[in-house]
């Protein structure tokens, strides 16, 4: 399986097209998609972020799909259901989704609106857009970023938002844990796989540290593209720094493919790089140490393990957060410049700090929790 990978330095919207044209010709996309007219672009529409903020799928990468769809004589479709509570009018506006459907007259879809379809994969049932499937075609085009909590976040979680609205934070809540959660998305990524035709990873502007919401944007320069989400994600994690060891999920979505690591080919100038110096959230010797040690010393060192969001100065009170608590562990307090958490009931899911818009939420760490995350 092929991920075709170019430096591109900035927007050039004439560089992405000329890119995006040559690969869909080099994996003979056209031909595949011959008698299929209605494509659905599913970009990472995560809030209402502006696209300087590397939160989001940039608008130009979208433009030049859709200029190469509409050369192809394919009727398009934009959409996307993101998290929370947010309004989705007001994420169309500030990513720029609804200055592209005007400009080149095509749909714009709400995930949260037109119904959806229960679709069942083990013992999990999710409740997916119907669009997904009156689609012909899905195009996924996601964001290259750090998260809090699955460490990375590319073409895979980006299909997390065909579940409409706050049915997601449900899956947040009954599973917090970081290995429990990938089992969801796994899950979800075997029912929706099949949908999928082509995959675009947008790392021009990237995100580092904190993501995906309130990270540091990072100009990596880099665009991928393939026929495989999960021979994506394998990449281009290996390229941000991580090791398999950090990410075992990549394996279980190279395994809904039916690929394995020596089924990935790059061009050779790609194989062994790393960007330098990214700020990802590793898990290094002390976490192992937590991990292995018995006793009264696992106790004390898990003690004095802790990290919790709580919040800045740039709070506005917009009660995003507060709405969009899977487990209502947030609320309103007269005189507080910040909703109040109660971390006995919070689960650490981070749904807070990933949907803020004001990028006032942040993990607090505690000081061996500094030494473990970076």
């Amino acid at each position: 399986m092929k991920v075709f990978i170019e430096k591109i330095q900035n927007y050039d919207l004439d560089k992405i097209y000329d890119f995006l044209r040559k690969t869909t010709t080099e994996i003979k996309l056209w031909e595949k998609l011959e008698n299929k007219t209605k494509i659905l672009i599913k970009p990472n529409l995560l809030g209402a972020f502006k696209p300087e903020k590397a939160v989001t799928t940039h608008p130009i990468i979208l433009e030049a799909l859709i200029r190469l769809f509409k050369k192809n004589n394919k009727e398009i479709w934009l959409g996307d259901s993101p998290g929370g509570s947010i309004s989705v009018k007001k994420v169309f506006l500030e990513t720029g989704m609804k200055t592209l459907a005007e400009k080149y007259e095509i749909k714009l879809v709400n995930f949260s609106e037109g119904g959806v379809l229960l679709k069942k994969s083990g013992n999990t049932e999710f409740p997916i857009t119907k669009y997904l499937w009156e689609a012909d075609a899905i195009i996924n085009v996601g964001k290259y970023k750090t998260h809090s909590l699955m460490y990375y976040t590319g073409c895979v979680k980006n299909l997390y938002g065909v579940i409409p609205g706050l049915k997601k934070s449900d899956y947040h809540k009954y599973h917090p844990d970081f290995k429990d959660f990938a089992g969801i998305i796994t899950s979800l990524f075997s029912i929706v796989k099949g949908r999928i035709s082509f995959n675009i990873l947008d790392g021009i502007l990237g995100m580092e540290g904190e993501g995906p919401s309130a990270g540091i944007p990072r100009n990596f320069g880099i665009l991928f593209a393939s026929e495989s989400a999960s021979a994506v994600d394998y990449q281009a994690s290996k390229m941000m720094g991580y090791s398999l060891k950090q990410l075992p999920y990549i394996n279980e979505f190279l395994e809904v493919e039916n690929l394995s690591q020596d089924d990935i080919n790059v061009d050779k100038e790609w194989d062994s790089f790393v960007f330098e110096n990214v700020k990802i959230r590793q898990v290094g010797f002390l976490i192992n140490l937590i991990n292995k040690t018995p006793g009264f010393i696992k106790n004390f060192l898990t003690k004095y393990y802790k990290y919790y969001p709580d919040f800045n100065e740039n709070c506005t009170l917009c009660k995003v957060c507060v709405q969009s608590c899977p487990v209502k562990a947030m609320k309103i307090v007269e005189d507080i410049p910040h909703p109040v958490i109660d971390y006995d009931n919070c689960i650490k899911c981070m749904c807070c700090h990933e949907l803020c818009p004001q990028q006032a939420v942040y993990v607090k760490k505690s000081f061996l929790a500094k030494l473990l995350i970076k």
